[in-house]
């Protein structure tokens, strides 16, 4: 398992992923949970880390409470960096089970907390993915081109709604002419990868990947594009694989906004667009995307919202189905 992370190269193609993250990230994390031997607890933020990326914490959380199998793997091992024991099985649940769970195996609990300089465990073997990931982010950071021809025609705009896991992607599409509607596109699938800051790209790219259209149209994408820690958003993940893509994101991932420019590390990478931060995904300049999505908020289009209201249709469709199955 471990092999499978030493190289970006070896696992994954520089734009298109040949293994699941989702379900590797899942699975390696149940192996290290496996790793803490009875009579020691570690953390959630230990375990992010051995994954590759401390960010990864709530996340780590959020599955191990999820688990449909306790005690395999053997999440009442897994205690907060302060040394609470915390939950079991989910927020506001279980502590005493996992109290009891941790004294059965010699861990002592004093006040809900137990003493990490004696009980903590931190020497996991394997994990890794979310190195590899950034990896593959910086490859695709060096294939973004910001030019292209003026945009014209048909525009979509994309987001994704959730509901446990599944996601719910939708496409708007606008004409350019006449600033009216001109369709809506859907598709749902199952959502594996869990929300971790910096790693949008893993979480959504499976589902909207297959509404993109490769006609020359512009790609307006609910989230950044250069505008990421490594210059490769999940605008840029989708464009590099040949499609005209703008990031537009509805909060500031980093940098400093003056004057309405963007600035990261003495560059210009993003542009504020009334409430919106856009920057390139692929294809297309800077002044293009300003220009294209200024000119539809003059005229009342907001693609981002639309795509939005979208996707929550969608979402809000597909469990009124279910239900009434």
């Amino acid at each position: 398992m471990v092999s499978r992370y030493r190289s970006h190269k070896e696992t994954y193609g520089y734009a298109i992923c040949r293994v699941d993250p989702g379900q590797e990230f899942c699975s390696l994390l149940w192996d290290m949970v496996r790793q803490i031997p009875p009579g020691k607890v570690s953390t959630y933020g230990s375990l992010a880390e051995a994954l590759g990326d401390r960010a990864a914490a709530r996340a780590v959380g959020t599955l191990l409470s999820r688990n449909p199998t306790p005690p395999d793997p053997p999440c009442h091992r897994v205690v907060y960096a302060n040394g609470d024991i915390g939950w079991y099985k989910g927020k506001g649940k279980g502590q005493d089970i996992k109290q009891e769970l941790l004294q059965h195996e010699g861990v002592l609990v004093k006040g809900g907390k137990v003493d990490l300089s004696q009980y903590g465990f931190k020497d996991f073997q394997g994990g890794g993915i979310l190195r590899a990931l950034r990896e593959q982010q910086e490859a695709v950071a060096t294939r973004v081109r910001p030019s292209g021809p003026e945009p014209e025609g048909i525009i979509s705009a994309l987001d994704v709604a959730y509901h446990e896991d599944t996601a719910y992607a939708a496409r708007v599409d606008i004409d350019l002419d006449t600033a009216r509607m001109a369709g809506v596109s859907a598709f749902i699938t199952e959502c594996r990868f869990p929300y971790i800051p910096g790693y949008l790209t893993y979480r959504e790219r499976p589902a909207l990947l297959p509404l993109l259209i490769n006609d020359g149209r512009v790609h307006i994408v609910d989230g950044n594009g250069l505008l990421h820690p490594r210059r490769a958003g999940i605008a840029c993940h989708l464009g590099v694989e040949g499609y005209r893509c703008v990031g537009v994101a509805k909060s500031l991932l980093l940098g400093e906004e003056s004057a309405g420019s963007v600035m990261v590390d003495g560059k210009e990478l993003a542009r504020k667009v009334g409430k919106y931060y856009v920057s390139v995904g692929n294809l297309i300049s800077l002044d293009q995307a300003e220009t294209l999505l200024r000119s539809l908020l003059d005229r009342g289009i907001d693609p981002s919202r639309e795509a939005h209201k979208a996707a929550n249709n969608l979402k809000r469709s597909a469990l009124s189905l279910e239900n009434n199955a």
